[in-house]
């Protein structure tokens, strides 16, 4: 797996092609490391778009992409961290037998005051499914569990070596 830190990315990175060195044959495995703070959030739906275009998505793909990992990364920004914390963001790609198979993880530093340990959302997700979204104090949760039911194929979440949440989906296209 390649790892980036964005804050040592080249200015306007999401502009040129310097991803492209990562991507062979539609795959591709690699780690961004964050400061947790919502611009940086764009800076990462940016990259992973342009991943995606690169990787001859169509535009409607790219979009749901792009707004799995905003969704993913608000919650861990505004939920699971603090300011300066380090979150993570996993992106991989694998091109099996006519099908391209996306997963991403997002890892926060669970050091946020609305944190959740994975056995608190697998609940949370059992209590949303059975509500069907009808009733939950947070717009922003109720949008994490609607992409859940209608975008990605599979999801779950687990606790991460270092303490804090992953947050892990995968998508599943047919080529």
């Amino acid at each position: 797996m390649d790892k980036i830190n964005i804050w040592d990315l080249p200015i306007n990175a999401h502009k040129n092609k310097f991803l492209l060195k990562y991507i062979s044959n539609r795959n591709i495995d690699i780690e961004f490391s964050y400061k947790s703070f919502f611009k940086n959030a764009k800076v990462l739906r940016i990259l992973v778009s342009n991943i995606c275009n690169y990787i001859w998505l169509d535009q409607m793909s790219i979009s749901r992409i792009a707004l799995m990992v905003d969704e993913m990364n608000n919650n861990a920004i505004e939920h699971w961290s603090c300011e300066w914390d380090i979150n993570k963001l996993r992106f991989k790609c694998e091109n099996q037998d006519n099908k391209l198979l996306i997963s991403i993880e997002a890892e926060d530093s669970w050091k946020g005051n609305r944190a959740k340990t994975a056995l608190d959302m697998e609940t949370l997700r059992a209590h949303q499914l059975k509500l069907w979204y009808k009733w939950h104090d947070s717009i922003r949760w109720r949008w994490l569990f609607m992409i859940i039911v209608n975008i990605v194929d599979r999801i779950y979440f687990k606790d991460s070596k270092n303490g804090g949440l992953i947050v892990w989906i995968k998508k599943i296209y047919d080529f």
